[in-house]
């Protein structure tokens, strides 16, 4: 059994992030429990030395049951909103480890897992091109694998301006998600995932760069040509499909 937290930071529970959380969470299967915290119903303050802080000691007492974590934010002028900033900020002692150079490295939560969600005003296509959401997800990103957390998936809910209920797409995507939660034990370590990834990357570049080659043939010409073409015409495609997966992997639709 495991139980999925839901981690609200928009400013509304009537807006469409909202549903579409309450709607993942919604479907997922007993015996695994639910809970959802309303981050606009905590008086949210950082720690004091020597000062008891209750707030934060209720949240982290949920947190530390959890198995997962869902944390939904609009996307509020190409960001998170101050509601999530301001949960992360105050329980970011809480969710790292210090050391004495000030390196944060992860904490009692590493190897959790979490799911996050946003919405923007910006049409599908408009975010597509625009980014729109692109820095609410990286924010998440990097408190949460920063803490040791890994990150199921992600959910975007573009074109949200004067819109009330949830499309159905989306509404039937957050139900899969939903619906998966639970059944089944996951897996913490991706190096293996990382390394075949990276093997699947380089074999397709190299056969892109042969080819290349072939249709060029003056950059075969000689064993010093091609291997001066290959180098340099596998960095810029590598590079490209790098900067892909690192910067434009999020979806936006």
């Amino acid at each position: 059994m495991m139980k999925i937290l839901g981690l609200f930071g928009g400013q509304s529970t009537d807006g469409q992030t909202y549903q579409l959380m309450a709607t993942m969470l919604g479907a997922v299967k007993a015996p695994n429990t639910t809970e959802i915290i309303n981050l606009n119903d905590y008086q949210l303050q950082p720690d004091r030395y020597q000062h008891p802080n209750a707030v934060l000691d209720q949240l982290e007492a949920k947190l530390d049951e959890a198995d997962v974590w869902v944390l939904a934010s609009p996307t509020y002028f190409g960001t998170i909103s101050g509601q999530l900033k301001q949960f992360l900020d105050c329980m970011r002692p809480r969710l790292v480890r210090m050391t004495k150079k000030g390196d944060s490295l992860p904490g009692k939560y590493k190897d959790k897992h979490y799911i996050s969600i946003s919405s923007c005003f910006a049409s599908a296509w408009d975010n597509t091109f625009t980014h729109q959401t692109d820095q609410t997800f990286r924010t998440i990103d990097k408190a949460m694998t920063t803490a040791g957390l890994h990150k199921i998936t992600e959910l975007v809910l573009p074109n949200t301006w004067r819109e009330h209920t949830l499309p159905d797409a989306k509404r039937h995507a957050a139900i899969t998600i939903g619906e998966k939660l639970g059944q089944k034990s996951r897996k913490d370590d991706e190096t293996l995932k990382r390394y075949l990834l990276l093997f699947g990357m380089i074999a397709l570049m190299s056969l892109v760069t042969m080819g290349i080659q072939q249709l060029i043939p003056v950059l075969t010409t000689s064993f010093l040509w091609r291997y001066i073409s290959f180098v340099l015409v596998f960095f810029v495609l590598l590079a490209s499909l790098l900067h892909y997966a690192t910067f434009m992997r999020h979806k936006r639709r």
